[in-house]
C-alpha cells in the first residue's frame, strides 16, 4: 500500500504522481497545502521533519498491524522506487547512468531556476523583495530551456528512443515555464516532446 504525500502545484509531487500514472500504480494521496505552510505544522513535521513533499509512506499489504512503514524522500528517490524493473528504467548501464545524469540536471539546474521563477510569478505575484532573484533565474532558465531544446534535436525522448524517468522529472517543471513568464515558442523540439509525453496512456496533467 502506498501513500503519497503532495501539492497538486508542485512540479516535484507531480513527478509522483505521473509516474504511478503511467505504471498504472494505486496509491492514496494525501494533500499538503504548502501556501498555506500546512508543511510546516507539527503533524506533518512528525512524517517528514524537513517539511518537504512529496513522501512516499510504504507499508506491504501482507506488513503486520503494528509494524511501521517506510517513508522514502525527495521526488527522483521517489520515481526512482516506484518505477523498478520498469520500462521507465534503462536496461543499459551508460543509459542508467545517462538517466541519473538527467536526474541531477534537474534538481540542480532545473527546479532551483524554472521553478522558483514559476513560484514567484504564479503564486508570490512577483512580490518586491523577489524581482532581482526572478530576473536572475529567468534569464538562467532561458538557458536551461535552450540546452534541453538543443539536446532534443535529434531524440524522440531525452535518451533516444525510449521514454525514461529523465523524461519524467524534466517534464514536470519545462512543460509550465510560461507560468514563469517564460515563452516556450521558440523551442520547437521542447514542444514538440512535451506533445509525445502528453500522448502517453494514462498520462496525468499537473
Amino acid at each position: 500500500m502506498y501513500t503519497l504525500y503532495g501539492n497538486q502545484f508542485s512540479g516535484n509531487s507531480y513527478k509522483t504522481r505521473l509516474t504511478c500514472a503511467l505504471l498504472n500504480i494505486e496509491y492514496q494521496w494525501v494533500e499538503i497545502d504548502i501556501l498555506t505552510q500546512e508543511n510546516r505544522l507539527p503533524e506533518f513535521l512528525r512524517i517528514n521533519p524537513l517539511g518537504q513533499v512529496p513522501v512516499l509512506l510504504i507499508k506491504p499489504d501482507d506488513a503486520p498491524a503494528n509494524s511501521q512503514p517506510t517513508l522514502l524522500l525527495e521526488s527522483n528517490a521517489i520515481i526512482r522506487y516506484l518505477a523498478h524493473d520498469s520500462a521507465l528504467i534503462p536496461k543499459s548501464d551508460i543509459v542508467y547512468a545517462k538517466m541519473w545524469q538527467w536526474l541531477l540536471y534537474e534538481q540542480n539546474e532545473v527546479r532551483p531556476n524554472i521553478a522558483s521563477v514559476r513560484f514567484i510569478k504564479k503564486f508570490q505575484n512577483m512580490i518586491p523583495s523577489r524581482l532581482d532573484e526572478y530576473h536572475q533565474k529567468f534569464a538562467k532558465s532561458q538557458d536551461i530551456l535552450s540546452y534541453v531544446d538543443g539536446q532534443l534535436s535529434d531524440k524522440t525522448y531525452i535518451l533516444g528512443d525510449d521514454m525514461s524517468l529523465a523524461d519524467v522529472s524534466l517534464y514536470a517543471y519545462t512543460h509550465n515555464a510560461d507560468e514563469g513568464g517564460l515563452d516556450l515558442s521558440p523551442y520547437h523540439n521542447l514542444r514538440r516532446w512535451f506533445e509525445r509525453i502528453e500522448c502517453l496512456p494514462n498520462f496525468v496533467r499537473l
